[in-house]
C-alpha cells in the first residue's frame, strides 16, 4: 500500500485555512483510486530541533504506487494540487510513502521462559 502524507506547518490564518482545508478534502476525495484517508491533529512535538513540527497531517490511501501516481496526474489530483499550493501559500511537506503496517500480533510473542 502507498499513502500520500501531507504535513501541514502553522497557518497564517487558523480560522481561513480550515475552511479552505475542507475545500481540499473534498477535491482530493474525488481522486481515482482513494482507498481511505486519516488526518491527525498534532497537539506536541516533543523533539522538534528545527521548529518546524506539522500541526496537521492528512495521509491519503492507495493501493500501489501506480495508484497513487495515477490520482496525483488525474484532473481531480491536480485540481486538489493546484488549491492544496494556492490555499497553504506552500507551507507544507508532500511525502510518497509506502505504508506497511504490523498489529500486536505480528510482534508480540510470549517471553520465553527461563
Amino acid at each position: 500500500m502507498y499513502k500520500l502524507v501531507i504535513l501541514f506547518q502553522t497557518p497564517l490564518n487558523a480560522q481561513a485555512f480550515q475552511i479552505d482545508w475542507q475545500k481540499f478534502m473534498r477535491l482530493a476525495e474525488n481522486m481515482p483510486g482513494l482507498l481511505s484517508e486519516t488526518v491527525s491533529e498534532v497537539e506536541s512535538a516533543p523533539f522538534d530541533p528545527h521548529g518546524h513540527a506539522p500541526v496537521k497531517i492528512h495521509e491519503l490511501y492507495f493501493a500501489d504506487r501506480a495508484a497513487l501516481e495515477n490520482a496525483l496526474r488525474s484532473p481531480a489530483g491536480q485540481e486538489a494540487g493546484r488549491w492544496l499550493h494556492d490555499f497553504t501559500g506552500g507551507r507544507f511537506v508532500l511525502l510518497i510513502v509506502r505504508h506497511m503496517q504490523a498489529s500486536a500480533s505480528d510482534f508480540k510473542r510470549p517471553s520465553p521462559s527461563a
